[in-house]
């Protein structure tokens, strides 16, 4: 049923002369019919919806330019999934931003993705924005409601990113 999986039995640290780090050697048993462990897609797209949620919601009490974007939008948003495991909505009003899990009624618009896994890996991706528009037209990404306000949201994004130091 399950794959064979290798589990680590013992660790043994050896002497070693002076001045030089230990040596540490492992010992593995194949174990057969051991159920390996699995990725969690679900829980990190669900924490990458929750870290975005707190960064909007910091960026809209901290920084005036993200404040701006605000200005005027009294509207609700939801990330999700298509099978609605995961979803978390955001609220913009008075020129602030707060999340919540879970789906609403009636959003403006909703970015629904194909699988938490796609959804991560759509939101990490370097290129995201490419890569939104793949998703797109490859029908893994939907958009549902005013596609103009998806535009907005991405443009949003682009104030979350981590500034470049300088010198």
């Amino acid at each position: 049923m399950f794959g064979n999986c290798f589990v680590p039995i013992s660790l043994e640290i050896l002497s070693c002369p002076t001045g030089f780090a230990p040596i540490t050697r492992y010992t593995a048993t194949l174990i057969p019919n051991r159920k390996p462990r699995v990725q969690r897609p679900c829980m990190k797209f669900r924490f990458l919806l929750w870290m975005l949620g707190l960064l909007m919601a910091r960026a809209s009490r901290n920084n005036p330019a993200f404040q701006q974007q605000l200005a005027g939008k009294d509207l609700t948003f939801q990330l999700q999934t298509a099978d609605g495991k995961v979803a978390r909505h955001f609220v913009v009003n008075d020129q602030r931003i707060r999340s919540a899990s879970g789906t609403v009624a009636e959003p403006a618009f909703a970015i629904v993705f194909r699988d938490a896994a796609f959804g991560f890996d759509t939101l990490q991706a370097k290129n995201n924005q490419l890569a939104f528009m793949k998703g797109i037209q490859d029908k893994d990404i939907q958009i549902k409601g005013n596609p103009a306000l998806v535009i907005w949201f991405q443009g949003l994004v682009k104030y979350l990113k981590p500034r470049k130091k300088t010198a």
